[in-house]
């Protein structure tokens, strides 16, 4: 009995030590689905006060649509905001009644996104208990270099969009050993690949974005165009959700296992491909 009421007594104390340590961490908010992204995959889920509208995985928590008026109803700690957010004027205001804003860059690459969820986690009190975690994702995404063949790979939305130069889709494929076929058409940052180039140079695989969406008629009109449809149908691809690369942010990591993956479920081989 005295062994049995001495582990409840050892549990309720730690339960207590838990709620302690969760209670003394700063509340924080998120103004975006970046920022959403971020702050679920790095706080203690006793912090979040508030997520994005944008944010559509089912949680408990309040939603905000990053508004100031929002930030002074919600009044957490900390408030994650992203380059641009319009409510940055008002830092000041917001300060002197309790809500800092953290103004966050948008990550060009994995050392970027790793980096960022780092100074972050610092923010929210959360280094030493992510510490771990943060270092075994470093060290897979390491192993995974040049896992890849030099195969030329096209990210493409339907309008046409993709990822050249200077964007964490270039910086990922480059990482796996692929080569970005957007940056070979001469595509720099987040930008549209030409048509008449795409068909005068087709890549060796396609990584397609946002075809889950149903786009609209107008939107989609760049892959619905007779040539590209036949492309699409005869070129070797590997879809992923819209969301699934996220904001280049610590997801990355789940990008570069499933493209790895794929590539070496369709057997593709630089050397064999026509």
């Amino acid at each position: 009995m005295r062994g049995w009421r001495a582990s409840f007594a050892a549990l309720l104390l730690l339960g207590l030590s838990v709620g302690s340590q969760a209670a003394a961490l700063p509340s924080v908010a998120s103004t975006n689905l970046c920022a959403d992204l971020l702050l679920t995959a790095i706080a203690d889920p006793a912090q979040i006060r508030a997520l994005s509208r944008q944010y559509r995985a089912p949680h408990p928590y309040s939603t905000n649509g990053g508004s100031v008026e929002e930030l002074l109803h919600l009044k957490p700690d900390l408030a994650l905001v992203y380059q641009g957010w319009a409510g940055r004027r008002h830092s000041e205001r917001l300060a002197d009644l309790g809500v800092t804003l953290v103004a966050l860059p948008y990550p060009r690459g994995w050392a970027d996104a790793l980096s960022l969820a780092r100074e972050t986690a610092a923010r929210i009190g959360r280094a030493e208990a992510l510490a771990p975690r943060l270092a075994a994702m470093e060290r897979r995404m390491a192993e995974l270099a040049g896992v890849l063949p030099p195969l030329s790979a096209l990210y493409l939305r339907p309008g046409g969009g993709s990822a050249g130069e200077g964007t964490y889709v270039d910086d990922l494929f480059t990482h796996l050993g692929l080569r970005n076929a957007a940056r070979e058409l001469g595509v720099r940052g987040w930008g549209r690949v030409p048509l008449e180039r795409l068909l005068m140079e087709p890549p060796d695989l396609l990584v397609l974005g946002y075809f889950e969406r149903g786009a609209s008629l107008h939107q989609s009109a760049y892959v619905r165009h007779p040539r590209v449809a036949a492309l699409l149908e005869l070129t070797p691809s590997i879809q992923l959700d819209g969301d699934a690369w996220g904001c280049g942010g610590l997801e990355l990591l789940n990008v570069a296992e499933r493209l790895a993956a794929e590539v070496e479920t369709l057997g593709l081989e630089a050397d064999r491909l026509p």
